[in-house]
């Protein structure tokens, strides 16, 4: 069949995702198509293997996005500490008592705990592990009595703040490990273009032998023709494509030269 090879990896797997799905049992009651099957679902997934991406770049791909997500609340936990410290001390200097003795010590904790303000936020995902379990290193060893009396939220103290900085920093950086782990693992799996080519010849070869099979049989037209709707339906667009591309390079070759 003309322009059938001219199919992208996409187009293919929409004909054989039809094949080895919905008109599976159509496929089946044709007699010539029965030996066929086992190696069109094959072919068809190997191509779908090939297009997803191997395990571990999806494991890979999770990963990131729960990487992201931590990195996210992470920031919001150290403005919220950033903003409420700074907060803190300025009410301890504007109340009535003045309290500047508490004061210095929240100046002295915001510098121990965050000792380049929010550009902490700013920092890799590692720094952000390795600061974070510094911070509750600091509160539950040296700060825990100030930062326990500062207010932040509601039933939410600065020292609870932080822990909650050193929990979600310590499930970043394993996430972060992971994420090291899987990237290995998907350079080792991953399909090389070369490989996704002979994969899609391979499909080719074995729909031609379907089309070979179809045009010898006896059995009924509309089973015949509901098989092969799904392939021309993919290859009409194939065929509209390449057209599409010699009509455009004919028409730039046409064109007068600048000179």
């Amino acid at each position: 069949m003309r322009f059938l090879r001219n199919l992208n990896a996409g187009e293919m797997i929409s004909t054989t995702e039809q094949w080895t799905g919905p008109l599976k049992a159509v496929f089946l009651t044709i007699p010539e198509l029965v030996p066929l099957l086992p190696r069109v679902e094959e072919d068809h997934d190997a191509l779908v293997a090939a297009r997803a991406g191997s395990s571990a770049e999806i494991m890979l791909q999770s990963l990131s996005e729960q990487a992201t997500g931590l990195d996210v609340r992470h920031d919001h936990l150290q403005r919220a500490l950033h903003h409420g410290l700074l907060a803190s001390r300025e009410a301890c200097l504007g109340l009535d008592p003045i309290d500047t003795e508490l004061a210095s010590q929240i100046d002295a904790a915001y510098d121990r705990l965050l000792p380049d303000g929010l550009e902490v936020v700013n920092a890799s995902y590692e720094s952000e592990a390795g600061n974070a379990a510094q911070m509750t290193k600091l509160a539950a060893t040296e700060l825990a009595p100030l930062l326990l009396q500062i207010p932040i939220a509601p039933g939410v103290s600065a020292l609870d703040l932080v822990n909650a900085i050193g929990t979600v920093g310590s499930t970043l950086g394993t996430v972060e490990h992971s994420k090291s782990v899987a990237a290995a693992a998907a350079a080792q799996e991953s399909v090389s273009p070369a490989e996704v080519r002979l994969r899609m010849r391979a499909w080719a070869e074995t729909v031609e032998m379907v089309l070979n099979a179809l045009s010898r049989t006896k059995a009924p037209e509309a089973m015949v023709t509901s098989i092969r709707v799904p392939l021309l339906a993919q290859v009409e667009k194939a065929r509209s494509r390449v057209l599409a591309r010699r009509n455009a390079a004919e028409k730039k070759k046409a064109e007068p030269t600048q000179g």
